[in-house]
This record gives structure tokens, sequence and C-alpha cells, in this order.
């Protein structure tokens, strides 16, 4: 009796077991919100350090070992990479325009490239180019890869061509709590300095292959236009059948102009003259 007593208990302690709900799953991590553009919370402190990571599209801001800030920007697009590694800031310009990338016009003021290069792509005779604006630009490496205002289409995504560009809102305030020497990691998928540099080289040579061409192309096509619209002096397709006329206020060959005409006067043409005819005729033939 005791011992079925037990075993009922048992049983009923196993199908209780069964019927008890699943632990409930611990709660989801909450994410932190990155609001575009940015943030600053380090009042008058300087930046010490910023970590830029090119994955993500954000710069970490440090003062000491506090954070107080971040940025969105956009860095180079894989064809034209942000090189990875430690840098510094090597140099600061307000109002920096770049010597390389621009827009060119013709010569009638028409936007014919919006994204021009300098010893790349080449100018329609009479063109100008207008280079673009890198305002607040800080300086990381010596061939111009920096930190500057530019456009961010999309953010999160990379748009350069090569520079690390920020917001306009942002901007300002990292150019003025930044010193010259300070640190500058960037980390992410992306070239090291020295593979960025053999890259660059190479490219330079493309570049200058292509401006070439385009020369060469540009001077046949000015040749070609010069040839059809001129003519040799004796060819039959020119005017009065070879004939060149003389030009206009000249004096043709063989025709003087009328006594006492302003220079410049058309002459006339000559007149022809009959001999006069006898006053006594002589007698009619048989």
């Amino acid at each position: 009796m005791r011992a079925s007593f037990l075993l009922g208990t048992v049983l009923l302690a196993s199908c209780q077991s069964f019927r008890k709900k699943p632990p409930a799953p611990p709660p989801e991590a909450v994410r932190e919100v990155w609001k575009y553009p940015g943030e600053w919370t380090g009042g008058k402190r300087p930046i010490t350090r910023m970590i830029v990571n090119v994955d993500v599209q954000r710069a970490t801001l440090y003062s000491g070992k506090d954070i107080v800030g971040w940025t969105y920007f956009a860095s180079g697009i894989p064809s034209f990479p942000t090189p990875t590694g430690d840098f510094k800031i090597l140099e600061k310009v307000k109002d920096k325009v770049s010597n390389l990338y621009g827009k060119g016009f013709d010569k009638n003021g028409k936007l014919v490239n919006s994204d021009f290069k300098q010893g790349r792509d080449l100018l329609p005779e009479g063109g100008r180019f207008e280079p673009a604006k890198m305002t607040y630009f800080m300086r990381l490496t010596g061939d111009g890869v920096g930190m500057h205002i530019g456009p961010i289409p999309k953010p999160g995504r990379r748009a350069s061509h090569g520079c690390i560009r920020l917001p306009s809102k942002m901007a300002p305030i990292l150019f003025e709590h930044t010193a010259v020497g300070t640190p500058v990691t960037v980390t992410g998928n992306g070239p090291d300095y020295q593979t960025y540099l053999k890259q660059s080289a190479d490219k330079a040579k493309a570049n200058a292959a292509k401006l070439a061409a385009a020369k060469q192309k540009a001077g046949e096509a000015a040749a070609a236009a010069a040839a059809a619209t001129s003519l040799a002096p004796d060819d039959p397709n020119g005017p009065k059948g070879g004939v060149v006329a003389p030009p206009a206020g000249t004096t043709p060959p063989g025709v003087t102009p009328p006594l006492g005409a302003p220079p410049g006067t058309p002459a006339s043409p000559p007149v022809e003259v009959k001999p006069a005819e006898p006053v006594n005729p002589p007698p009619a033939g048989n």
C-alpha cells in the first residue's frame, strides 16, 4: 500500500514536470541607436584620438579615456579606397579646395563632367576646371587623404574618392577640438597604406595614358575639321573654279579704282572703248 502510494506520487510529479512551461528566453540586447549626423558631449574638451571604422562608417571621438562624441562619415568607394592603419593629423586648412577633383565646363559655361580629375580627363578647348571644396580639411597623408566636409548621399555607405567626408554639422566641431598631431586610427576593410600607395601609382599611370589618348584624339579631330573647311588655291571646288577671290576691300589685278576715290572703295570694272568712225566715210564699193 505504501509502495503504491509512493509510486503514484512519483508518477504525478513526473506528469507535472512535463506540464511545466519552458524557461523564458533572455531579453534581447538593446541596440545602440546612432542618429545621423552625430553627437558631441565633450564641451570644451579636446579630442585626443579618433577611431575611424570604415565598415560601419562611423568615427568615435575620445578625450583621454572618455568617449566625447561620434560622427557618421563617407569613406572611399572600393575603387578609390581609404587606407587603413595609424595616422596623425598633419595639417588643418579651413577653406581648402581640391587640386585634383572638381567639375569641368566647356567654353560656354556648360557642365560637361561632374567628376573631373586633373591628369585623367581632358577639358574641351576654352573650357575651365572648378575645384571641389574641402572645407575644414584635416590631412592624414602626404598624398592628400584627409577629413573634410563632403556629400554623404547614403549614411553608412562609402561614397568618396578616398577622403573621409564629414557631415557639415560635425566637421566644424572636429576641426575646432582637434590639434595637429592628434592620432587617428582607421580600421575595417581596406588596404594598408603601402598597398594603397602602390594602387595609387598604378592608377596614375593608367590616368596618364587615358589623358594622352584623349589629347591625341582631340588633335586628330581638330586637324580633320580644319582640312574639311579649307581648300587649296587651285582646287576646282573653290570659288570661281579655282580662282581665289581677292580679300574684301582690295583691288583685283588689272583693275584701277576711280580717280580720287577714298581708300577701300571697290574698283569699277574696265570700260571697253570702241574706235571712232571717220567723219567722211569712203564711197561704198561696187
